[in-house]
């Protein structure tokens, strides 16, 4: 997908400009090495990538080291209510829209945990 088209589809979303560039910055890196690290973002997902950025704050932590365990679904609902093309979505995408999320919060959950082992590796 080029980069018109997807920041018309998340403009057709009702993403602001703002979250669009910043989306476009991630999505199309300058450098070669950066475009090769970064996976693209199919056109089905962008919802879900979406989504998933403006709620990537409201992790639920344990422990003294406040290690991530899982999104608050709670408080990723109140958030998502609040955005106007996730209100105009029928209940069918919403379901997909919430498995979307819960395979990029594994991934997350996976990605962060590799990193920890790495990191204890080296110490």
């Amino acid at each position: 997908m080029g980069k018109d088209t997807f920041a018309k589809t998340l403009e057709s979303m009702g993403v602001s400009s703002e979250d669009i560039a910043k989306a476009i910055t991630a999505q199309y890196p300058s450098s070669a090495k950066a475009q090769d690290e970064l996976p693209e973002i199919q056109p089905a997902n962008t919802i879900i990538v979406q989504l998933f950025f403006i709620v990537a704050k409201y992790w639920e932590r344990i422990g003294m080291e406040a290690t991530p365990i899982c999104l608050d679904p709670i408080k990723v609902e109140a958030r998502a209510s609040k955005l106007r093309w996730y209100r105009g979505l029928d209940d069918k995408t919403l379901e997909l829209v919430w498995e979307g999320l819960d395979v990029m919060e594994t991934a997350c959950l996976q990605a962060w945990h590799e990193q920890r082992e790495a990191n204890k590796s080296k110490q």
